[in-house]
């Protein structure tokens, strides 16, 4: 049981990001506004660095499981 979470969590961690970055609808707008970037390219920029730390913890959590 311990394993199938584990792998869960994994397919998350890589699956979350990808997901919200194909939503276009989420992030298609030009307000809020974050000095002076439209929300269409901060949103975009806070998840590369979002995705960048999804993916060192699932290289952790591999590396551990081996």
């Amino acid at each position: 049981m311990q394993v199938k979470r584990r792998h869960v969590a994994l397919a998350l961690l890589i699956l979350i990001p990808s997901c919200v970055n194909l939503i276009v609808p989420i992030y298609n707008k030009d307000s809020p506004e974050l000095l002076g970037l439209p929300f269409f390219y901060w949103f975009q920029t806070l998840w590369l660095v979002a995705s960048t730390g999804f993916y060192m913890i699932f290289a952790r959590l591999k590396d551990k499981r081996l």
